[in-house]
């Protein structure tokens, strides 16, 4: 089995770091809305979320050797 680089865990580390960052927003976001905040503080920390779900998905399609097909 092939132990995988410093430069790969560097870069898995960076996908998910993303993650709980966004979740925190998300959090902040709803707690604001709650307090009489813009409801575009929820919307943004979603979105935030599912961007950062979808950048560790396609990095562990990457690093599986998948290769994502582009739209052409």
């Amino acid at each position: 089995m092939k132990q995988p680089s410093t430069f790969d865990r560097f870069d898995r580390a960076l996908d998910w770091a993303g993650l709980p960052l966004s979740v925190l927003l998300l959090a902040i976001g709803i707690r604001e809305y709650r307090d009489g905040g813009s409801l575009g503080w929820p919307i943004v920390g979603a979105v935030l979320v599912l961007v950062s779900l979808w950048v560790i998905y396609r990095g562990m399609d990457r690093r599986n050797g998948k290769v994502a097909e582009s739209a052409q």
